[in-house]
């Protein structure tokens, strides 16, 4: 009877620190015009208040042809966690991540390309609204900094590198505009 008694008190403090296991999929509508970059990003409940976050940013794309070719492609993979005051998937978080990008980005404002890597963290902040119980609408901001090592380019095809090299780097991202689905 003791070892019935034990398995089901066990067994329910077990299941009672599982209920925040949800999993959330989105995609930042505001990335889709930065020259269509198709994104996602993955979140899972651990807690009450605390959710982690995979996601992912993909531009293969090139606009225009010769002199006037412009592009913002990149691969950006991230990892973190979100503080969630409230409770998660609902009301304001506070994101922190580790971030990479592969980047080459050129014809915007000038001819000038530049390609390379860059590798930190970034701090954001937001709020999410519940629309249904399965749909989310995130808003939020933040930046991201580190290290980058990169080559610049006079043009996108004449491959003569002009400048070069490392340095450190403060970006503004995250600028969010995000459609979520809570499973």
């Amino acid at each position: 009877m003791r070892k019935r008694f034990a398995v089901a008190l066990v067994s329910l403090v077990v299941a009672s620190g599982l209920y925040g296991q949800e999993l959330a999929v989105s995609t930042n509508l505001i990335d889709y015009a930065n020259f269509a970059t198709l994104n996602v990003q993955t979140g899972l409940s651990v807690a009450r208040h605390w959710s982690l976050d995979l996601g992912m940013k993909y531009n293969p794309f090139t606009f225009g042809k010769g002199d006037g070719t412009i592009l913002q492609r990149q691969q950006t993979y991230s990892a973190g966690a979100r503080f969630w005051p409230w409770h998660v998937y609902s009301g304001w978080w506070m994101a922190l991540r580790a971030q990479y990008q592969e980047f080459c980005t050129g014809g915007i404002s000038s001819r000038r390309t530049s390609q390379g890597d860059r590798y930190g963290g970034s701090l954001s902040l937001g709020y999410t609204y519940m629309l249904s119980k399965h749909l989310n609408l995130e808003l939020g901001a933040g930046y991201w900094g580190g290290y980058e090592v990169y080559k610049a380019f006079n043009c996108q095809h004449c491959g003569v590198v002009v400048d070069g090299g490392e340095k450190y780097f403060l970006l503004p991202s995250d600028l969010t505009f995000a459609v979520a689905y809570i499973f």
